[in-house]
């Protein structure tokens, strides 16, 4: 789906022109006379981009786009302003007002759409907001916080290090941002601590390669991809500006070191990483939430069927074996009936980690039901799958249970049943979902044959082929 841009330009040959370019370039554009028919284009529309005439018009450009800002549906949107001649005091202006940039009319076409790439790179997609908003309000999380939680860390790299110590010191009053110099080896080479939020690059025009292939490397790199990156240029060559951009930065200060629009363009990108860092961390508690079990933390069914299948899958292609144990506790309503619901969810927690403390790293502990868990175990043959079950039920036997502060240590034993996947040359029709829910039903039909048999103790199941 192409993306749509909504052009407002009063002079209908500028329209014309940008409505060629950018149609050729595989573009959709709305166009509007206007900057009140920008509002409502904008808002009937919802484009991805706004491409505007810096000319006064009823309203001054400032005043469109504080419209913008102001308005809910339009708050995120980005607007790029089209200004004659190079006004650094009215660029100023526009970009505190809320421009996303500010570029000469008429814009040169490689450049306009090299910004738009970047642009439309880093903006949240409507689904995407949409998406964080609707698992915020499921998992009852707030809102990110305004400002800052903490000072945004910002590193600098200049071709000289005096350059880049003389550019730390005129952005030290850059509000909530801990701004330094750092060299590209720094940068690229550590691994541990804070990861930066914004990083500023020069990029020379007599030797562009080092600060365009650092630009290149940091948007790579795990620590810095998700950092804000501004380029810097010594020089405002058209042909620069694109590869900047198209090497990952962010936004580009083309007519040199400009601290007040630097420090502006810092917090702009400081604050929208701050705002992804959330709307990841949303999407890591949904993710966590949908596959976890609440009360003991490990996974559940959904996701025990999920890895048992893929486990399937993979000890097939490799000729091994595989294992599920279904454990379930022996008695357990006596528990609940005598101390009290509490103390047994303190002895399904405390299970729990007993459990996970005493297999493999690469087994799988999930609680499937009320007082049920079931073990997922990779490259397991019958004989140690029988050893493992049979560890397993001692030490849960011997283990005292502390489940009330004023009752005695409790004594709690378990029913394990046990299937085990064994490998076969032939591939059976059956794919590897459907495998999984056979093993876990043979290892539930061994366990309840441990049950009718008198509990506290390990049946295996008959042996299957994969």
């Amino acid at each position: 789906m192409p993306r749509k841009v909504l052009i407002v330009e009063d002079i209908a040959t500028n329209r014309i022109v940008l409505n060629v370019k950018l149609s050729s370039a595989g573009y959709d554009v709305v166009q509007a006379t206007s900057a009140e028919a920008g509002l409502a284009a904008a808002l009937a529309t919802q484009p991805d981009v706004v491409l505007a005439s810096a000319r006064p018009d009823k309203m001054s450009p400032e005043q469109f786009l504080r419209a913008f800002g102001e308005h809910p549906q339009l708050a995120k949107l980005p607007v790029i302003m089209l200004m004659e001649g190079y006004n650094p005091a009215a660029r100023l202006k526009l970009l505190k007002a809320g421009a996303a940039d500010v570029m000469s009319h008429p814009p040169k076409i490689g450049a306009l759409l090299a910004r738009f790439r970047s642009i439309l790179r880093r903006h949240d997609s409507r689904e995407d907001a949409l998406l964080t908003e609707r698992m915020a309000q499921s998992l009852g999380f707030s809102e990110a916080p305004s400002g800052f939680v903490s000072a945004a860390q910002v590193s600098v790299t200049a071709s000289a290090p005096t350059r880049a110590k003389a550019w730390c010191a005129a952005l030290s009053t850059t509000p909530d941002c801990l701004i330094q110099p750092r060299d590209d080896t720094q940068l690229l080479n550590e691994h541990t601590g804070a990861s930066p939020d914004v990083l500023v690059v020069e990029v020379q025009a007599d030797a562009p390669e080092a600060g365009l292939c650092l630009l290149a490397d940091l948007r790579a790199h795990p620590r810095t991809r998700d950092a804000g990156l501004v380029a810097v240029l010594d020089r405002p060559l058209e042909t620069l500006y694109c590869d900047a951009m198209d090497r990952g930065a962010d936004d580009v200060l083309p007519h040199g070191f400009c601290p007040i629009e630097l420090g502006l363009r810092i917090r702009q990108l400081a604050t929208h990483k701050k705002r992804n860092d959330h709307r990841r961390a949303y999407m890591h508690e949904g993710l966590r939430a949908a596959v976890t079990d609440p009360l003991t933390g490990l996974y559940n069914r959904r996701f025990a069927a999920l890895k048992l299948a893929q486990t399937v899958a993979d000890c097939e292609a490799t000729g091994q074996s595989c294992a599920v144990m279904a454990i379930d506790v022996d008695h357990f309503k006596q528990v609940n009936d005598v101390l009290g619901h509490s103390a047994g969810d303190t002895a399904l927690i405390e299970l729990a980690a007993l459990l996970q403390h005493s297999l493999r790293p690469e087994d799988l502990v999930a609680r499937i039901g009320g007082e049920e868990f079931l073990v997922v175990m990779p490259h397991t043959h019958h004989g140690h799958a029988q050893e493992v079950a049979n560890r397993l039920r001692a030490m849960i036997d011997a283990h005292p249970f502390h489940l009330a502060s004023n009752a005695p240590l409790h004594h709690i034993t378990v029913s394990i049943g046990v299937a085990v996947q064994e490998p076969c040359q032939h591939r059976e029709r059956t794919n590897p979902p459907d495998r999984a829910e056979a093993l876990i039903a043979s290892a539930d039909a061994a366990l309840y044959r441990s049950k009718r048999h008198g509990r506290n103790q390990v049946t295996m199941s008959i042996r299957t082929a994969a």
